[in-house]
């Protein structure tokens, strides 16, 4: 894989699999490494067991506000859930450029039917990866859409990761930190993933 200025990781896995999850842990690790994070999360909420829906989570600032609901109401629906347009402007308002410049790693969760669909955070993707100060791109795709999001971005340089791989949060933060020029806590830069799939 060549890391060029438009570099695209897919954070992959099946579906309720805990990517979300696995998404936070990669924002802690690669905070913990000195890298800057931007984007969203968009964490599953639950009463008695049962699956309400979810929120969005601005990476930068912590804001979170409710996304989607089961069953509610609203323009914008995948399947059976409603987004609201409260949660969709905080999510495109995270990805913006103007939230993400000097971000060195922005998460994407996730890029779902939605995304692929045209709609939730594809624009802001569309836009950010294609700027030339973008950073490198994490999408949080599960297994079933990565077939489709791959010919979506197949003019750019992208790579997939399986999130449930014991080092996947390794080596996201090297192909940020070898994209940046970004040096280690021991004054080198980040070594090259091993095992990673590119195109």
């Amino acid at each position: 894989m060549e890391y060029t200025r438009s570099s695209i990781v897919l954070w992959i896995g099946p579906k309720r699999s805990g990517k979300t999850t696995s998404a936070a842990d990669l924002a802690r690790f690669a905070r913990r490494r000195g890298l800057r994070v931007a984007g969203v999360l968009q964490p599953a909420v639950y009463a008695q067991g049962e699956l309400l829906g979810y929120d969005v989570v601005d990476l930068a600032t912590d804001r979170r506000t409710a996304l989607a609901r089961r069953d509610g109401a609203g323009p914008t629906r995948t399947g059976r859930f409603a987004f609201r347009p409260e949660g969709l402007g905080l999510g495109r308002a995270a990805l913006a450029q103007p939230a993400v410049r000097g971000a060195d790693l922005v998460l994407v969760d996730e890029f779902g039917p939605l995304e692929v669909a045209g709609g939730g955070w594809r624009q802001a993707v569309e836009t950010l990866t294609r700027s030339g100060e973008s950073p490198v791109v994490v999408l949080v795709v599960r297994d079933d859409l990565v077939v489709e999001v791959r010919r979506m971005f197949s003019d750019r340089s992208l790579g997939v990761v399986p999130a449930a791989q014991p080092d996947a949060a390794a080596r996201v933060t090297g192909i940020a930190g070898r994209k940046t020029g970004f040096s280690g806590p021991d004054g080198r830069p980040p070594s090259a993933p091993t095992g990673f799939e590119g195109t």
